[in-house]
């Protein structure tokens, strides 16, 4: 059982999401995690693209969404609005969390609130 460089590669970046929460830097580029993980942007495209299905942004916004659902349901809409969550959570923009949450999610923040936290 013998990880490809893609393998480690994508561990790579799943270590920078996960535990360095690099998707919460607003203005988090494709070069910045090229320049975290010493290497080019064509490689980091490339990796996302065929290792996980999307592009960049949809890559960082997933795990963007993620923290903002794990938020929701540690109950931090009791202390804050859903876009103070979804700035903390490395968006900048009300229009590209809406949009972003209800394209991984398939509902809009709102939506999920009264699904799943009732």
């Amino acid at each position: 059982n013998v990880l490809t460089d893609a393998d480690l590669w994508k561990q790579q970046l799943l270590d920078l999401m996960l535990i360095d929460t690099l998707y919460k830097n607003p203005s988090l580029t494709v070069s910045d995690v090229a320049v975290h993980l010493e290497t080019n942007t064509k490689l980091i495209s490339s990796v996302i693209n065929s290792g996980f299905k999307m592009n960049f942004n949809d890559f960082i916004n997933y795990y963007r969404v993620e923290a903002v659902k794990e938020q929701l349901k540690n109950g931090a809409q009791k202390t804050k609005t859903l876009l103070g969550i979804a700035l903390e959570c490395g968006f900048n923009s009300k229009a590209t969390f809406n949009r972003a949450f209800k394209k991984h999610t398939s509902v809009s923040p709102k939506e999920f609130l009264a699904q799943n936290l009732q």
